[in-house]
């Protein structure tokens, strides 16, 4: 039975299964229509809110910086925009204003994780440790295996010496999320801290794995190779970061087609995000997310194929994307390839089991095929990752500080 043929009594069922879902829009993460209502008909959030969201997720501060400054103009008590805001001027280096957002956020919610984490990990960045060790005990009393709070937790004790506990700390959290980055990255930052050069090298390799962009990372494994006196490696991963750096560069110069892209998908133009997107892919062909982006918009258009097409090599390019697994399910799915579609979409759960989308596109799949056990199943997982990801978008972001 294809998914545009079911019709269902509420709203959130309604949703699971329509074509568009809430469409995974470009750089990951659920992204609405320029204006979305929730399932419970709340209040509609602003296509600035959802365009500074993406951007954010996809790391592109500036773009993210300027939407979300518009939402919140329309939004002044809008708790995510005020955390998102402040993790952008977090990794700015603009922590009066960082500091200001994540208080006006937890006024708002007392009982934000998110913002709570934001306001430690500003605490950590400017040498307030004490302080930010309380705030993480907080943390931890109301949310004990939040892993982002146990990652910032280890971080901090890399700031303040004590690589053994940020070494635990680090393992604790690559036991839950295996193919986290910045889990990798403390625990190599610990390993260098106590001398152990060799690990804390592999822990590093395997970052760079992860996310070959990381520039923490590969400015330390330069460091690291040049004291083990591996000169011709410590070459090799000192071009490596310059290639990446040059990537960044490109990355600056297409900006503002994906802000008009993002922007443009939010609003349902799709004609106008497709040729936005299409000017980056032909500047910068190896950007996976420009592909997954891509993929997005032809799924919105109805041409399946170029979904395909663009969903796959983006995978070619970052075997890894769970996202781009989990658009390519939805694709699948609206060819009515439901087969196909499960498979992706449980691939894309392997890949990331804290990401909560593919279990809805799956309920919407099971429901369907009038399968209410396993619709209910998979909603009640989805409804429990979404309650835990509270400080999800708070990430631990290093760079090059130790």
């Amino acid at each position: 039975m294809p998914l545009s043929n079911v019709r269902t009594a509420t709203t959130l069922c309604a949703l699971a299964v329509v074509p568009l879902l809430w469409a995974c829009g470009p750089g990951g993460g659920t992204s609405a229509p320029a204006t979305e209502r929730s399932a419970d008909d709340g209040p509609i959030r602003p296509a600035s809110l959802e365009a500074g969201l993406q951007l954010y997720r996809q790391g592109d501060l500036k773009g993210a910086e300027a939407q979300l400054a518009s939402a919140l103009r329309g939004a002044p008590r809008d708790r995510r925009v005020l955390e998102a805001l402040g993790s952008i001027y977090a990794r700015s280096d603009r922590w009066k204003q960082a500091e200001e957002s994540f208080r006006a956020a937890l006024l708002i919610e007392p009982a934000s994780i998110g913002a709570r984490i934001g306001l430690a990990s500003v605490c950590i960045d400017t040498g307030r440790y004490d302080e930010a060790a309380a705030i993480l005990a907080e943390v931890r009393q109301r949310d004990p295996e939040n892993p982002v709070a146990g990652l910032k937790g280890a971080l901090l004790d890399v700031r303040m010496g004590r690589s053994a506990e940020a070494e635990a700390g680090a393992r604790r959290v690559i036991a839950r999320q295996p193919a986290n980055p910045e889990a990798h990255y403390v625990l190599g930052l610990a390993l260098e801290q106590k001398s152990a050069l060799v690990e804390a090298a592999g822990e590093m390799r395997h970052v760079h794995d992860l996310s070959p962009s990381h520039l923490g990372a590969l400015s330390h494994l330069v460091t690291i190779a040049t004291r083990l006196g591996r000169g011709d490696e410590a070459v090799g991963w000192r071009r490596t970061q310059q290639e990446a750096l040059s990537r960044a560069h490109v990355e600056e110069r297409v900006r503002d087609h994906r802000i008009r892209g993002v922007a443009a998908f939010n609003s349902e133009d799709y004609t106008t995000a497709l040729l936005e997107f299409q000017t980056i892919a032909r500047q910068d062909p190896g950007d996976p997310q420009v592909h997954l982006h891509l993929g997005s918009t032809y799924i919105a258009l109805d041409d399946l194929e170029g979904a395909r097409r663009e969903l796959e090599l983006c995978l070619s390019l970052d075997p890894r994307n769970d996202r781009a697994l989990a658009e390519l399910g939805r694709a699948y799915a609206k060819a009515n390839r439901m087969d196909q579609a499960i498979e992706a979409l449980r691939k894309a759960i392997a890949m990331n089991p804290q990401l909560a989308e593919p279990h809805y596109y799956l309920a919407g799949i099971y429901m369907a095929r009038g399968e209410q056990d396993l619709f209910q199943k998979e909603m009640t997982i989805f409804n429990d990752l979404q309650s835990r990801s509270q400080g999800a978008a708070l990430e631990v972001q290093t760079g090059d500080r130790p």
